[in-house]
């Protein structure tokens, strides 16, 4: 069906983590329906999707937009489907922090063209700005999803080598995302397989890195031709985490399907630590400069402090929201007093220090 609306240390700065435990079961998008006219200025987020009643437009004039902050290097993913039975074409252009157009695209529902996936980098960090608008006179409902797919989003779940998972693309446009760690020793297979009497087609498509590493493009199913099982094969080439995401073929229906990872070839080591921190310090100019590589078991927020004596103040806070290989950089002014200590830490308030890495910089004399 296509779319419906349905004191050693001279300085010392510490990272506390409070670790927030994530939901058991398959990658699950959430469905909000849009709020009622005029729909503007509408926050969304990775792995949400509107489709619902109030998701209409219904004159030429009629702006529905959405907004979403991101990162300078982020990569978005975000389609935009046509409601069943409407003739009318939707477009969806997408605006920078500074209004500038990135990317526009509209349906073509003459031929076929039910939706508008567009799959972007974005070069500057700020609020972005979605909008959805109709080529004609008449009421046209949608559907509209967004995922990040670099960084990995913190929506995503974890696959584990050789488990199989069931998902299912509940709404239109939907969009459900896993992640594999990916060694350059191993080659990965990655299969996906429709449920019994399934008639709708399911797809998917590997990104590292915010780039598809399927030379071959993604694979879909063809129930038409007893096509129901795809896969393919990935060889690393860098270690880190890959983005699997799973959507409905034409991105304007709904289907169930197995998922499954495994090791094909080669030798398909472990992630890293599940609590690692790498971190480098540099002064200059009154300024302690942080940069950090972080890898975690799950979604964390760190803090950091300085501690001089027997005093201790706060300097940054922030939230880490991947769980692999995130790189943060802190910066916070501090005065010269020689050779400084700089202590990272991961703690839990059950369990106390998880892991930790120690540096020194040198600050000058006071």
């Amino acid at each position: 069906m296509r779319i419906s609306k349905k004191l050693t240390l001279i300085l010392g700065v510490v990272c506390v983590a409070a670790i927030l435990l994530p939901t058991p079961g398959f990658a699950t998008t959430t469905v909000k329906d849009c709020p009622t006219e005029p729909a503007q200025n509408v926050p969304i987020t990775s792995g949400e999707t509107y489709n619902g009643t109030n998701c209409d437009l219904y004159t030429t004039g009629d702006v529905d937009s959405f907004t979403f902050n991101a990162n300078a290097g982020d990569t978005w993913d975000m389609v935009l489907g046509v409601a069943t039975g409407d003739t009318v074409n939707i477009c969806l252009t997408l605006y920078s922090p500074t209004a500038t157009v990135l990317y526009s695209g509209c349906t073509n529902v003459g031929f076929g063209g039910y939706s508008v996936p567009a799959v972007v980098q974005l070069a500057t960090a700020g609020t972005y700005t979605i909008v959805v608008q109709e080529s004609a006179d008449a009421t046209a409902g949608y559907s509209l999803s967004l995922e990040r797919i670099n960084p990995p989003p913190a929506d995503a779940t974890a696959l584990t080598l050789s488990k199989n998972l069931a998902g299912e693309i509940a709404t239109p446009t939907a969009q459900e995302a896993y992640t594999f760690y990916g060694v350059t020793t191993g080659t990965y297979e990655i299969a996906a397989s429709l449920v019994s009497g399934s008639t709708e087609n399911v797809c998917f498509n590997v990104y590292s890195n915010g780039s598809s590493v399927l030379s071959a493009g993604p694979p879909c199913t063809n129930v038409g031709f007893g096509g129901y099982s795809i896969s393919a094969d990935v060889t690393p080439s860098v270690n880190g985490e890959y983005v699997v995401l799973l959507y409905a073929d034409g991105d304007d229906t709904t289907v169930s399907y197995n998922l499954e990872v495994s090791c094909l070839l080669g030798t398909c080591t472990t992630p890293p630590p599940k609590c690692q921190i790498l971190d480098s310090a540099s002064y200059s100019n009154g300024t302690l400069t942080m940069n950090f590589t972080l890898y975690a078991p799950t979604t964390v927020t760190w803090n950091g402090w300085l501690t001089t004596g027997n005093t201790i103040q706060q300097l940054w806070s922030q939230s880490q929201t991947e769980t692999q290989g995130t790189k943060a950089t802190q910066t916070a002014s501090v005065s010269p007093s020689g050779v400084a200590g700089v202590l990272s830490t991961f703690t839990t308030p059950s369990t106390g220090i998880k892991c930790s890495s120690w540096v020194e910089v040198n600050t000058g004399k006071p």
